[in-house]
């Protein structure tokens, strides 16, 4: 094979991918967005500005088709990894995945809103039902229950609907994250450098702990006799929650830094990483979550601090963990 003929088959499979990502992600994100995010950042890394514009206008056009409320979330979410393709080889990755995080979680809520609201329901109207009635399900399996036990399966219900909005923030984050890693496999592919650290480094900002110690002292707020009490407590739990994801990536960090010492190859670190994940995940983030906040202060790797991050001294390019 020719060089001509490869580079026209690298443009075809990468404006595939770009087409096939934006068409998914309206209902796929966490699979959709980084395949588009891979494709866009090979074409563009190439040089093959227009064909990615062009593929990506396809996709979109595929969406409005399909289903034309999930442009609210497709447009906001595809201009956010076009910024981010053009940001990483030169912005360092945490600023780029704040901004992704937050485009992703609001544009996600927008859609939710219009795609539900044209059926008559809102999402915590659903969820709600839902929720109740798995709880009289359960507690009619059970044959049965007490006011008391009725009361808390009231109050879990109730807490669980006011943690909708740090559902939008992790999914955000986590398609956040692929996107970011989607990029840094298509730059390193095309012999580019961008700003992003293996995860093995990846050293959250100390900033972090500043939302986690207002949603600390807005869920403190919560249980005095204040004004707005409930909603100092809806605000402060969602604070503490979406700060638990941040600490629970740092604590993937942690592990995954311990993994590479050990000299074990790259596929069992993925096989570790992604067990240790699925968890932590089903032990509510607690586990990953407690290493990486401690890990602010012990710095289990030894990775360089004080100001100085390890992307700041060389950039660094990587699709690994």
């Amino acid at each position: 094979m020719n060089e001509r003929t490869a580079e026209i088959r690298d443009l075809g499979l990468l404006s595939a991918a770009v087409v096939l990502g934006v068409t998914l992600s309206f209902e796929f994100s966490l699979i959709g967005l980084p395949l588009a995010a891979m494709g866009l950042a090979g074409l563009i890394f190439r040089g093959r500005i227009f064909p990615a514009g062009m593929a990506a206008a396809f996709g979109v056009a595929a969406v409005a088709i399909v289903q034309p409320e999930s442009i609210i979330f497709v447009a906001p979410a595809l201009v956010a990894v076009f910024l981010a393709v053009f940001l990483l080889p030169r912005v360092d990755a945490q600023v780029v995945g704040a901004v992704l995080t937050a485009v992703l979680s609001v544009a996600g809520a927008g859609r939710d809103y219009v795609l539900l609201k044209g059926q008559g329901t809102t999402l915590y109207a659903m969820l709600s039902s839902e929720l109740n009635k798995a709880v009289a399900q359960q507690a009619q399996a059970a044959g049965g229950s007490t006011a008391s036990t009725a009361q808390a399966m009231r109050e879990t219900v109730s807490t669980l609907l006011s943690l909708i909005p740090m559902m939008y923030f992790v999914t955000g984050l986590v398609t956040a994250i692929a996107v970011i890693y989607g990029i840094a496999w298509a730059a390193k592919r095309s012999g580019r450098t961008v700003m992003v650290p293996p995860l093995a480094r990846l050293d959250l900002s100390p900033h972090v702990l500043w939302p986690f110690v207002i949603g600390l002292f807005a869920l403190a707020a919560s249980y005095s006799p204040i004004a707005y009490a409930a909603t100092w407590g809806t605000v402060g739990l969602n604070l503490v929650w979406c700060c638990g994801a941040l600490f629970s990536l740092q604590g993937l960090g942690v592990s995954a830094g311990v993994l590479e010492r050990t000299g074990v190859g790259p596929g069992v670190r993925i096989l570790a990483l992604a067990a240790l994940a699925v968890i932590d995940a089903f032990l509510a983030g607690i586990p990953l979550g407690f290493v990486g906040l401690v890990d602010f202060w012990v710095n289990f790797r030894r990775l360089p601090r004080d100001g100085v991050t390890p992307s700041s001294p060389n950039p660094v390019v990587s699709d690994r963990f």
